[in-house]
Order: structure tokens, then sequence, then C-alpha cells
């Protein structure tokens, strides 16, 4: 959690204020700690909650989400990249695993299958409540906070045939997720956020939440459409757009007022 001066652990906070919120984000989503969470932070006298410093490690926020949701073609210039006709009805979509997802730092493997991978940043929903045929007006009452994503495809498969866009998504290492998750509060204009995608120091595509053809309250409302969104539910809302991505690469999602996530591509494990 980030406190004035730096970083603190949540079993820093714990030990400091005699609580015992989570142990994990999940937890503290699943449980509704968010609110008491940070209320027990800002009344720590400063600088009571001592901060961690020299840069730690960074996991994704949690592993296993219930559920993860990926939007396809919700920016036009997407749909240009891939050389196929923007959906008009709503927007392509997709589950993932979690073995997919690996956070801030790790590696994204490259698999044998495939030899075109790109990377895309994307801005992700995490859900807070769980919920059922909630209407986008009111899908900002079960948002827990926004994070960043940065989303792999086998791009090479879907253009051979876009039904195989589920095993194209699914690779181990294929989802990146974090390093922070950012409360509402923290964003006084979602349609102003500025989403990039970028490789090796370059940027490859940037828009704004405003430019998506379906913003994230009405993907809230069309994917809990007759299917319970749990608690710790990610939806990744689509990206302005996707760079190719080859061993040694460095790739990053920046997500303004959300966070920056950064990844290095390899073709096998480190030994």
């Amino acid at each position: 959690m980030s406190v004035p001066g730096g970083i603190a652990t949540l079993s820093l906070i714990n030990a400091t204020a005699g609580t015992s919120y989570g142990p994990t984000m999940l937890d503290i989503i699943l449980k509704g700690e968010a609110v008491a969470l940070a209320a027990t932070v800002a009344a720590l006298p400063d600088p009571g909650v001592p901060a961690s410093r020299g840069g730690p490690v960074f996991g994704p926020p949690y592993r296993c989400p219930p559920k993860l949701w990926g939007v396809g073609l919700n920016y036009v210039r997407h749909a240009d990249d891939l050389g196929v006709r923007q959906p008009t009805d709503a927007p392509g979509s997709y589950l993932r695993p979690p073995s997919a997802v690996i956070g801030h730092g790790d590696d994204i493997l490259l698999p044998s299958q495939s030899q075109r991978v790109t990377a895309e940043a994307e801005l992700g929903v995490v859900i807070g409540t769980t919920c059922r045929d909630v209407s986008p007006q009111d899908a900002e009452s079960v948002i827990f906070g926004y994070t960043t994503v940065l989303d792999m495809t086998a791009e090479d498969a879907i253009r051979v045939n876009p039904r195989h866009i589920p095993w194209a998504k699914a690779f181990d290492t294929f989802c990146s997720i974090g390093p922070w998750v950012v409360t509402p509060d923290e964003i006084p204009d979602l349609s102003a956020v500025r989403i990039s995608t970028v490789v090796n120091g370059k940027t490859i595509a940037s828009n704004q939440v405003s430019a998506m053809m379906y913003d994230p309250y009405w993907q809230v409302g069309y994917f809990s459409g007759g299917m319970v969104l749990e608690a710790g539910t990610v939806i990744a809302t689509g990206t302005p757009g996707a760079g190719v991505i080859h061993d040694g690469d460095t790739v990053e999602a920046r997500v303004e007022g959300v966070g920056d996530l950064c990844n290095t591509v390899r073709l096998k494990p480190a030994q």
C-alpha cells in the first residue's frame, strides 16, 4: 500500500495498528475491508507506518481471479491492426485461465506454437462486490478499483481462424496484472485516463478511455448480464493497439493515474 514516504506492506500495517486485514489483496476485496483499511492507515501518526524502501518486489495483486475476462476490438485502431472488421453490436471477449497470470517484473514466455506474439496495454477493472445483472448506471457501485494489464496474444493463430482466440490468449504468462490496484476515488475522470502500449521504450499505441467503443461501466453491465461476477473478477477492457514482441524485449503497459507495468520477454525460463 502506498503511504507518505514510500510503500507499507499489509503485514507491517497490521503489526503497527494491531489489526488483521487480509492477509491478501483478494481477502481484502472478499471481506470488504478497503474502507476500514484506508481509515486505519490515515489514522496512524506519520510516520507511524514505516515504509519499505529500496525497491519492493511486486507480484500480481493475486494470481487466481475468480473470472478473468478479456475484451477485444474495443478501439478502432486495434481492429485495423488485425485487419478485421470492427464489431458494432458488442466487443469481442474471452475468458482466460489463472495459469496465464503473472505480475510486474515477471518474464513473458514465448510459446513454441506461435511465431507472432503481440502485447497490448489495457485498463483492468476489479470487481469488488459479487453481482449479477448490473446496469451500466450502477456499475461503479460494484467496482473495487482499477489496475494495469498487459495482455499477450498468439496473433498468427487468430489470423488463421478467429475461433482460435481462447487458445491464442491462454498460454502461460500471457496476462500480466498490477502492480497496483487504485480505488475509484483516486480517479477523478475515468474517461480521461490514457492507456499506452510501450515496447523497448517506444510507444506503439496510446489512447484514452473516452475513445473506447464500450466503456468500462457498459462492460460491467454486459458481462454481469445473466452471469455472476464474483468479487475479485478482473475485466481487461481493451487496448488502443498491440506491438509484436521478441526474445529480450521490454514491454510496458502505462495507465495514467493507475500504474506502470513492465515485463521482459523470454523464449524460455531462466535457468
